[in-house]
C-alpha cells in the first residue's frame, strides 16, 4: 500500500500536480445554472403558448371526441421537450444534482413548467409573444391554428363570416377557405349574447350537408375579453 502511495507522491511532485482552485467550481456550476434557467425558461414559453392555444378548441364547447393535439404546431412540442430534456441533463451535472432521482426531478420540471406556464399565459404574455413572432420561421401563429381547427366541417366545426342575414335562423356564411355555405341555425344556441349581422366571424358546432350547416351553437370566432380597439381579430382573445 505504501509503495502505491509513494508512486502516487512522486507522480505529484514530478508533474507539479496542483488542486484546482474551488473557484473554477464555482464559477463552472455558476454557469450550468445560467444555462438551466434559460433553458427552463424556454420551456415556459413554449408551455404557456401551448395553454394558448388550446384555451378555446373544440374539446371545450362539447366536441370531447377532438383530438386535444390536433392541428398543435409541431415547433412548439419540439421546442418543449428539447428543452426539457437539455435542462434535465443540465441539471444532474451541476454540483450535486447526481444525487437527486431522475424520476423526481423530471416530475418536479413538469409540474413547475405548468404552473409557470399557466401563469405566463394568465398574464397575456403568450398573446403578445405570439403576436411579436408571428411571421418568424417554423412558427404556425394561434390565428392560423384556430383556423385550422375549427375549418373542419366532416367532424361539425365550421368557422368564417357571414355574408348575408336573411333572418336569424337562416344566413350565407363564407368559411375562412373561401367556400359559401347555407346555415341553418333554426335550433341554435348563440353564445355571448351574440348579435347576428353582416360581416360578423363566428364559429359553429353542428353538421355539415351537402353545401349547408345544420347549426347547434354559434360563438364569437373572438370574445372581447383582453381586446383593444385595433386589435387584430387573428390575435385577440378568443376565449371561451
Amino acid at each position: 500500500m505504501s509503495k502505491i502511495s509513494d508512486k502516487i507522491l512522486n507522480k505529484i511532485k514530478e508533474e507539479n500536480i496542483k488542486p484546482t482552485p474551488k473557484w473554477h467550481f464555482d464559477l463552472r456550476d455558476s454557469g450550468m445554472w445560467l444555462v438551466f434557467g434559460l433553458l427552463f425558461a424556454l420551456v415556459v414559453i413554449a408551455m404557456g403558448l401551448l395553454m394558448f392555444f388550446w384555451s378555446d378548441g373544440p374539446w371545450l364547447h362539447g366536441r370531447f371526441g377532438m383530438r386535444l393535439f390536433g392541428g398543435t404546431p409541431l415547433f412548439l412540442i419540439i421546442i418543449f421537450a428539447l428543452g426539457a430534456s437539455l435542462a434535465l441533463l443540465d441539471f444532474k451535472n451541476i454540483g450535486r444534482g447526481y444525487r437527486y432521482s431522475i424520476k423526481a426531478v423530471i416530475l418536479a420540471l413538469i409540474i413547475v413548467a405548468i404552473i409557470a406556464g399557466w401563469l405566463f399565459n394568465y398574464l397575456g404574455l403568450s398573446q403578445g409573444l405570439d403576436r411579436s413572432i408571428s411571421g418568424a420561421p417554423f412558427y404556425q401563429d394561434r390565428g392560423r391554428y384556430m383556423m385550422q381547427v375549427w375549418q373542419n366541417p366532416n367532424n361539425g366545426l365550421l368557422a368564417g363570416q357571414i355574408l348575408e342575414m336573411n333572418n336569424r335562423e337562416r344566413f350565407n356564411l363564407q368559411d375562412f377557405e373561401g367556400k359559401k355555405w347555407m346555415i341553418d341555425a333554426s335550433k341554435a344556441r348563440w353564445r355571448h349574447n351574440l348579435v347576428p349581422e353582416k360581416g360578423l366571424q363566428i364559429k359553429l358546432i353542428g353538421k355539415a350537408e351537402g353545401d349547408d350547416f345544420k347549426a347547434e351553437e354559434i360563438r364569437p370566432w373572438q370574445s372581447s375579453r383582453g381586446c383593444t380597439m385595433g386589435s387584430s381579430q387573428e390575435f385577440c382573445g378568443m376565449r371561451r
